[in-house]
């Protein structure tokens, strides 16, 4: 009788501890999945959404082509915005551009304080990440990206220089709309483009033949918020030269600049 009560509890004992070490692998399971695999599941969720985002902002790019190049009225697109907000900024003087031919100003546009005169006021569509960063961006007919790192122009504006005619060609496209929108999950984006003025055509055209000049743009971004990607651009694509606060291309025989502005209607 007393071998098998000694027996009994010894079974006992090796049940109670094969439960508590199943226990606790389990729990250190759970744990590891909770501080580890759940973060990484919602961090690799994040990308995948910034990722569809920068692909929906490039082919809005090719929308607003369409408006300002190819002279159609309208255009409507519906997209997924998961992870952040889609929302249109309205133009303003922090992020804005002038343009200068040998220090004089080009740009003819109508001072309406508070305003800044004689400067290029963009606006943009903006997709901002729950999290704030990172923030995709079509501003001024570019496709820039902003990161805790800086920014970085994921497709480049209709910009040009060429060399064999010396003509330097300047598209100003400026985003805007009539009310405040901003909206997150399935959105349609309608727009429309519209008058814009700079001059009495909306086109400059200087022809400095058989002289050259030298052009200067300044670029303002208070926040810089793309200001790395624009001086990459400026510095890297058009080849032009830091003066400061400007960046200055000499030799330009032929200057265009041309300026739309697209209007947002919804989202």
């Amino acid at each position: 009788m007393t071998g098998n009560l000694k027996i009994w509890r010894e079974s006992g004992v090796s049940e109670a501890v094969g439960y508590i070490l199943i226990f606790g692998i389990t729990m250190m399971g759970i744990g590891l999945v909770t501080l580890v695999g759940y973060p990484a599941l919602l961090n690799a969720q994040a990308d995948a959404n910034i990722r569809n985002m920068e692909r929906n902002m490039i082919s809005l790019q090719s929308d607003v082509n369409a408006l300002a190049y190819k002279s159609v009225p309208y255009k409507e697109t519906t997209m997924q915005v998961n992870g952040g907000v889609l929302s249109v900024e309205r133009p303003n003087d922090d992020k804005s551009l002038s343009i200068k031919v040998d220090g004089a100003d080009i740009l003819n546009i109508p001072a309406t304080p508070p305003d800044t005169p004689n400067r290029f006021q963009f606006g943009e569509l903006l997709f901002k990440s729950d999290t704030g960063l990172p923030i995709v961006s079509l501003f001024n007919g570019a496709v820039v990206k902003r990161d805790l790192g800086g920014s970085v122009m994921l497709s480049e504006p209709r910009w040009f220089f060429d060399q064999s005619t010396q003509t330097l060609v300047i598209t100003l496209i400026q985003i805007d709309s009539d009310k405040t929108l901003a909206k997150s999950g399935i959105v349609t984006i309608q727009m429309e483009i519209k008058p814009i003025i700079i001059d009495a055509t909306n086109t400059i055209i200087k022809d400095y033949t058989p002289d050259t000049k030298t052009v200067y743009i300044n670029y303002r971004d208070v926040q810089s918020d793309y200001y790395r990607a624009w001086e990459n651009y400026f510095g890297s694509t058009l080849e032009m030269q830091k003066e400061d606060p400007d960046w200055k291309i000499d030799g330009v025989q032929k200057l265009v600049v041309k300026a739309y502005k697209v209007n947002v209607i919804g989202l």
